[in-house]
C-alpha cells in the first residue's frame, strides 16, 4: 500500500506539472494504471475507488503544500475516464496513459 501511495504521488505530481511526455512519465503512469486495473478486478465499485483516491489526495496535500486541490481536480476530471477505459473499453494501461492521460509520447 505504501508503494502504491508513493507511485500515485509521483504520477499525480507529474500530471500536475506542465505536460511533458517522456519515458519516465509514461513508465510511472503505466505502472500506476496497471495497479488500478488490477485493483478494479477485486470487485471495487467506482465510488469506493474514487473515495480511496480522494484519501490519497488528502495525504498528498499533507506532504505537498496546496496539492490536495490539484489532486482532487485531477481525480474528478480523469479517474472516471481511466476506469471507463480499463473496464468498458478494455484499454490496456499503455493506451490509457497515451490516449486518456497524455502521459506517454
Amino acid at each position: 500500500m505504501k508503494v502504491l501511495l508513493i507511485v500515485l504521488s509521483l504520477v499525480a505530481v507529474s500530471l500536475a506539472l506542465p505536460q511533458t511526455r517522456n519515458e519516465l512519465s509514461c513508465n510511472i503512469c503505466t505502472d500506476i494504471i496497471t495497479d488500478i486495473d488490477t485493483w478494479l478486478t477485486s470487485d471495487k465499485t467506482e465510488t469506493e475507488i474514487v473515495e480511496f483516491v480522494q484519501q490519497l489526495c488528502t495525504a498528498l496535500g499533507n506532504i505537498i503544500a496546496g496539492f490536495e486541490a490539484t489532486c482532487n481536480f485531477l481525480i474528478s476530471s480523469q479517474l472516471p475516464a481511466i476506469i471507463d477505459g480499463l473496464v468498458q473499453q478494455n484499454l490496456n494501461p499503455t493506451q490509457v496513459c497515451t490516449d486518456v492521460l497524455a502521459a506517454c509520447p
